[in-house]
């Protein structure tokens, strides 16, 4: 059974959760496979693979993305693809990318060469929202999927992209968001990401299952959207039910020695001596 804090709620829909205040479950699928995590005098975070191909970098103090994530054909060239995390991402979808990706390092080279071309299909890629019944709106030069309260979405850029441009702007192939104003979030991947990394962070986008925050850390930026429970106190056990049925043992006495509550008797008359014959 799965313990939460007594101040935690479940947000739904998640993608108006916001982020959680650790980056730790985004970690987590890099960390358990054995790669080494260093960090920096202010607190941001890199996790890179073992060969340097790949690097994971959770940066609380640079800009508004909060994770950067590359792939490199060699350790020091130009990265061959690239995505970024805003600060207000919910970290349920930084973990979905990086569940997927730790082990598509480990194929070879497919973490380097399964992304989607210009001219490809790009639904197949965002079908976790289409089959949640998203709405899809093409025109010659962008694809958006589009939830259906409107305050989330993922689009396919069409078109030339210049490669360094997409590597350090927002002007990406692919971009998912959600929320409006200061809550909001983005998530943006260069052309040669894996499609199958995009797809797996669709399907967390899609999924309607409530994500856990605490209480008082929460953001949300649409309260007429947002549904906030509390998390109930998890159900009794049959062991728990056996405990509170059970008797209270009694209380424990102790054996007092008899004579130790009674009254000494007294002691017989000594035997007279026998009168001396005279």
């Amino acid at each position: 059974m799965t313990m939460s804090d007594p101040d935690d709620v479940y947000v739904h829909p998640r993608y108006l959760a916001g982020s959680t205040s650790t980056g730790d479950p985004g970690l987590r699928p890099a960390l358990d496979a054995g790669w080494e995590i260093s960090h920096d005098e202010l607190g941001n975070v890199f996790v890179p693979a073992p060969d340097q191909r790949i690097r994971i970098g959770y940066l609380p103090e640079d800009d508004d993305a909060l994770w950067k994530i590359a792939a490199y054909q060699q350790p020091f060239a130009t990265p061959r693809w690239a995505a970024a995390f805003s600060t207000e991402c919910p970290t349920e979808f930084i973990t979905a990318f990086t569940t997927a990706l730790v082990p598509l390092h480990t194929q070879d080279d497919a973490f380097l060469h399964e992304g989607l071309g210009r001219a490809d299909d790009p639904h197949p890629v965002l079908s976790p929202l289409t089959d949640a019944d998203w709405t899809v709106t093409d025109n010659w030069w962008i694809s958006e999927t589009t939830s259906p309260d409107g305050l989330a979405g993922a689009w396919y850029r069409r078109g030339a992209l210049d490669h360094n441009n997409e590597l350090t702007s927002n002007k990406t192939r692919w971009q998912m968001w959600g929320g409006t104003g200061y809550a909001s979030w983005y998530a943006v991947f260069s052309t040669h990401t894996p499609s199958r990394l995009i797809t797996a962070t669709a399907t967390a986008l899609a999924d309607p299952a409530p994500v856990l925050r605490w209480k008082d850390g929460l953001r949300p930026n649409d309260p007429d959207h947002v549904t906030i429970t509390p998390v109930r106190p998890p159900a009794p056990t049959p062991l728990d039910i056996l405990r509170a049925r059970r008797p209270a043992p009694a209380p424990r006495t102790v054996a007092v020695p008899r004579w130790s509550t009674s009254t000494p008797s007294a002691p017989l008359p000594r035997p007279s001596r026998p009168a001396a014959r005279r």
